[in-house]
């Protein structure tokens, strides 16, 4: 099954890392980081160019965070308000973010993009408060170097002890600490929330 999705993603190659990290930072739900560490592994096997994939990354990340800041800055709050809804943005979620990037720009943009659906909203939100395109490139520029470097190396370290990573009991473990919290996420969200709206 690893083999059957390692060939899957070796397969797809750097037009398919473009893709999927131009998609990460637009800041629709794709797991940009699973697949950064993905691509580093297989750049360890000598399958990609870790160089490369890296540049390529940097190159979809910029063009992801600005054309989500564009569309923060030239469509503005009714539209992120109407479609919002599509990337996790809730009017809770959007005056939070507007407060956070107030407060303190640079930790906004460079930290904010590391959180859970903050850094989904985080170039939208810029866009709008009227922060020069300068300025976020350059924090988003710190952030994105940070992220990819992270991810791509993390994978590149896995490297060729991925057997007995995937092999070792704990992967179990966390499996099944995973499914217990997505069973968690579940019930709140689809049962307990529905309910409670009923009161």
């Amino acid at each position: 099954m690893v083999d059957r999705i390692l060939d899957i993603f070796t397969g797809l190659g750097l037009p398919g890392l473009f893709v999927g990290i131009y998609l990460e930072a637009l800041g629709l739900p794709f797991p940009g980081s699973v697949l950064l560490a993905l691509i580093g592994f297989l750049s360890r096997q000598g399958q990609l160019n870790i160089v490369l994939a890296w540049l390529v990354s940097m190159l979809a990340y910029i063009l992801g965070s600005v054309s989500a800041f564009s569309i923060g800055r030239y469509l503005g709050e009714p539209f992120l308000k109407k479609w919002g809804k599509y990337i996790g943005v809730t009017p809770k979620r959007f005056a939070r973010a507007q407060e956070l990037l107030t407060n303190s720009a640079p930790g906004y943009i460079i930290g904010g993009r590391f959180l859970p659906t903050v850094g989904n909203i985080t170039p939208y939100v810029a866009g709008i408060s009227g922060i020069s395109m300068k300025k976020f490139l350059l924090y988003d520029t710190i952030h994105a170097i940070l992220w990819l470097t992270t991810f791509l190396g993390a994978g590149a370290l896995l490297g060729k002890g991925w057997q007995k990573f995937v092999n070792g009991s704990w992967v179990t473990w966390l499996a099944v600490a995973g499914g217990l919290l997505l069973a968690f996420y579940l019930v709140r969200h689809l049962w307990l929330a529905p309910q409670k709206n009923k009161v």
